[in-house]
């Protein structure tokens, strides 16, 4: 369940918007487990709760989904698309470290969720079949976003300045900064999308908190010269240190390239927390990844972009009335051909859409002959 998506937000006429934010999603998960829990107690059997607590360091996420899809022609229209394939990276986060979780546990454990599904389908008169001496493990997997705004208007109003006093190169760079893109000596971002990216990330119901730090940058006679991001990396050590000596967690995840964070984990262990690093701006098969990171043998999840995600993301932005099945946010028509596009790349069957003078469209599965 996913929440408000502002300006990408459906019709939703028997929904108020109110009811499917992030904090009544988690109310009603609450009451569902509350249900479940009783069963387990009223049998005998065991339940035990697991915290997993992911910290992300935004940027690199954002750069290097951004610089993928700006790769394959995708229409970047907002941040909602990029959005939903950075949660998607987190929640792989979670179902990774979920795995190796239950691997590690001693004696026979079964997932919480599926007690959950069980009620789901038996319904108020049905049975549901509990193992008293089975462990049931409830995951319960928290992110949280670290970050700096990017001061685009600031940046903006000092190149203008310098402009007026006939700096060519401040002309270029605030001829660029009107779009979203900040051109430096060293590389070319497109931050045009990072506020709605950051926006439509917190919809998810697993996101529960974020801080922001800030921007360093200097705009001379020549144009933009300093722009470096400030404070997140120490937010993200004060954060996880709370988490430690607040038992907030039973096991840590930093989502970050940095290898700065590398001690952080030494500290998890004198507390007995399990720790991980995941490097998800680093998601293709050519991607270099840190010396340190491959040190960390299976505590280091390298990212990873699911062949399933593109589909994902299709079946979310559609609708179809016949099985009750209701379209969570909009996309334009160029955005749902990219991403069957992006579908095909990835997988044996194809997709494609045809859209009908009334709006709809039908989606049509084929497997190319070869």
């Amino acid at each position: 369940m996913i929440g408000d998506f502002g300006d990408r937000n459906t019709d939703k006429k028997d929904i108020e918007l109110d009811e499917v934010t992030p904090e009544n999603w988690t109310k009603f998960q609450l009451a569902r487990e509350a249900v479940a829990q009783q069963a387990l107690e009223h049998v005998g059997a065991k339940l035990e709760t697991h915290k997993l607590l992911v910290l992300v360091d935004l940027q690199g996420m954002f750069l290097g989904l951004h610089k993928w899809l700006t790769e394959q022609g995708f229409p970047i229209d907002g941040g909602l698309v990029l959005s939903r394939l950075a949660f998607f990276q987190i929640h792989d986060v979670f179902e990774r470290i979920k795995a190796k979780t239950f691997k590690s546990h001693d004696g026979p454990v079964l997932a919480f969720e599926s007690l959950l599904g069980q009620i789901e389908q038996a319904g108020p008169e049905g049975l549901i079949k509990i193992n008293p001496d089975t462990t049931y493990l409830r995951v319960v997997p928290q992110f949280e976003l670290f970050y700096a705004p990017a001061p685009l208007d600031e940046i903006e109003w000092q190149l203008r300045l310098k402009a007026k006093s006939g700096s060519v190169e401040a002309q270029g760079q605030l001829n660029q900064i009107k779009a979203g893109i900040l051109k430096h000596h060293y590389f070319e971002r497109d931050y045009a999308a990072y506020e709605d990216f950051v926006s439509k990330l917190k919809a998810n119901p697993e996101y529960s908190r974020s801080e922001k730090g800030f921007f360093n940058f200097y705009v001379g006679p020549n144009g933009l010269k300093v722009f470096d991001e400030k404070e997140v990396d120490t937010r993200i050590v004060i954060r996880a240190m709370d988490a430690f000596y607040n038992y907030e967690a039973d096991t840590l995840c930093i989502v970050s390239s940095d290898q700065d964070f590398m001690p952080l984990h030494t500290k998890a262990r004198e507390f007995g927390i399990q720790s991980y690093q995941a490097d998800l701006a680093k998601f293709r098969s050519d991607d270099k990844v840190a010396r340190k990171f491959k040190e960390f043998g299976s505590s280091f999840l390298r990212g990873q972009i699911n062949p399933e995600w593109p589909l994902r993301i299709i079946i979310e932005a559609t609708s179809e009335p016949d099985i009750g099945h209701q379209q969570r946010y909009m996309l334009a028509e160029n955005e749902l051909n990219a991403i069957c596009e992006m579908h095909n790349d990835m997988n044996e069957f194809h997709l494609s859409l045809d859209f009908l003078p009334d709006g709809k469209a039908t989606l049509n599965i084929s497997k190319p002959a070869k």
